[in-house]
C-alpha cells in the first residue's frame, strides 16, 4: 500500500498530526493535502499524511496500522469518504489521539449508531465542512440561466447530472442543490443524474451513451473533472461548449478555471480544498485553546463561484497553486484574538496578494 508521509519541522513541533488521506497526491484530495502542508508549515505542526489511493476500506487499514504503529499524533484528521467514518471511530475507541474531521463528517444516522454501540465520540474536537447543497443549487443555476440567455433550445432545457458516488455525504449534498434547483425551474428536464465514482472517464462514457440516445442541453458535474469528462464526448458527439451545451463543475482546478476563462464552462465553484489548510488553523486553536475541557467546533464555511466575471482575478493570484505565498497564521483565532473564522474567497485573495 503506498504512502506518503510529509513532515515538517525546522524546531520542535508544537502539534503533531496524521492526515488519513482518502485519495493520493493528485487531483482534489492532492491540493487538500498541499494546503494542509504549507498550513502545517506555518503553525509549527508535525504533519504526517497516509494516502489510501481511493482503495476501498484503505482508509481503515491505513489507521489500523498506524495505530498499531504506536507514538501516537495529538490529532487524527479523518474523512467520512464513502461513510467509512463510522469504522474509523471504532478503530479509534480507546486511543488518545482527538479527531478532525474533514469535508465529509459523520452522519446522523452514523452518530445514533455509533452511540448505540457505546462507541465514545467524545475524541471528536472538530469538523469543517462546505456548504455543498448552495454550491450544488449555484452550479445548476449558472447553467440554466446561461441556456436561457443563449436562445438556442426549443421547448424545455435538457439536464445530465453526472454526480460523484453513492454514499459520500458531500457528494449527496451537491446533487441536492441540483434537484431543488431543477424543482425550482418548470422549464428544466432532468434526463438523468448519473453517479461516477468521481471518474472523469467513467464521466466521458456515461455522457457518450447519452448522449448517443437523446439530446442534453446543460451538463452539471459534481467535480471540474466530471463535467471535463463529459466536455469531451460532447466534442466527439459534433457539440461546442458555450454554444450549443453548456456545463459547469466544481473544484477551482487551474483546468476549469481555464475552462471558464473561454467559456468552456459557465463556473467552477469551489474553494473547499483550501479547508486542507483549515483543518490545521482550527487544531492549532484547538492545541493553545485557553478555555478548559472539550468545545467541539463544529465550521460551515461557504464556497464561492469562479465565473466569467472574475476568472482572471483567480488565475492571477491562485492558478500558480503556490500556497506557501499565504501566510495561514493570520487565519487563526489563537494569534489573531478574532471571535470568528473567516475563510471566505476573499480572505484567500487578500492572503495570496490580491
Amino acid at each position: 500500500m503506498c504512502f506518503w508521509i510529509a513532515s515538517f519541522a525546522v524546531q520542535a513541533a508544537d502539534f503533531r498530526v496524521t492526515f488519513i488521506n482518502p485519495g493520493d497526491d493528485t487531483g482534489f484530495w492532492g491540493e487538500v493535502a498541499k494546503t494542509m502542508s504549507a498550513a502545517a508549515r506555518d503553525l509549527n505542526a508535525d504533519l504526517e499524511i497516509l494516502n489510501a489511493n481511493r482503495r476501498p476500506y484503505a482508509m481503515e487499514e491505513l489507521l489500523s496500522h498506524r495505530l498499531e504503529r504506536g507514538d501516537l499524533p495529538d490529532y487524527f484528521i479523518l474523512v467520512n469518504e464513502n461513510q467509512a467514518a463510522a469504522r474509523l471511530m471504532q478503530l479509534m475507541e480507546g486511543h488518545p489521539s482527538k479527531v478532525l474531521f474533514l469535508l465529509n463528517k459523520l452522519t446522523p444516522n452514523q452518530k445514533t449508531n455509533l452511540e448505540r454501540r457505546n462507541i465514545d465520540l467524545r475524541s471528536i474536537v472538530a469538523s469543517i465542512v462546505p456548504d455543498n447543497e448552495t454550491a450544488g443549487y449555484d452550479m445548476a443555476t449558472s447553467l440554466i440561466e446561461k441556456a436561457r440567455r443563449s436562445g438556442s433550445f426549443k421547448g424545455k432545457i435538457r439536464l445530465l447530472a453526472l454526480t460523484g458516488d453513492t454514499n459520500t455525504p458531500a457528494g449527496l449534498q451537491r446533487e441536492l442543490g441540483m434537484l431543488r434547483a431543477v424543482a425550482d425551474h418548470s422549464d428544466v428536464k432532468l434526463v438523468h443524474a448519473i453517479p461516477v465514482d468521481w471518474s472523469e472517464e467513467l464521466a466521458y462514457q456515461r455522457t457518450r451513451d447519452v448522449l448517443a440516445r437523446t439530446r442534453v442541453d446543460i451538463v452539471w458535474g459534481a467535480s471540474d473533472d466530471l463535467a471535463l469528462g463529459a466536455q469531451k464526448a460532447a466534442r466527439e458527439a459534433g457539440l461546442v461548449a458555450g454554444k450549443n451545451i453548456f456545463f459547469a463543475g466544481l473544484n477551482w482546478s487551474k483546468r476549469g478555471m481555464d475552462a471558464v476563462a473561454t467559456d468552456g464552462m459557465t463556473m467552477s465553484h469551489g474553494g473547499h480544498f483550501f479547508a486542507g489548510a483549515w483543518s490545521m488553523v482550527m487544531l492549532r486553536d484547538h492545541f493553545f485553546k485557553s478555555v478548559k475541557g472539550e468545545v467541539f467546533v463544529d465550521v460551515l464555511f461557504k464556497m464561492s463561484p469562479i465565473t466569467m466575471d472574475n476568472v482572471e482575478v483567480y488565475l492571477t493570484h491562485l492558478g500558480d497553486g503556490d500556497w506557501d505565498k499565504i501566510d495561514f497564521t493570520r487565519f487563526c483565532k489563537s494569534r489573531t484574538g478574532r471571535s470568528h473564522y473567516d475563510f471566505s474567497a476573499e480572505a484567500i485573495l487578500e492572503a495570496a496578494g490580491s
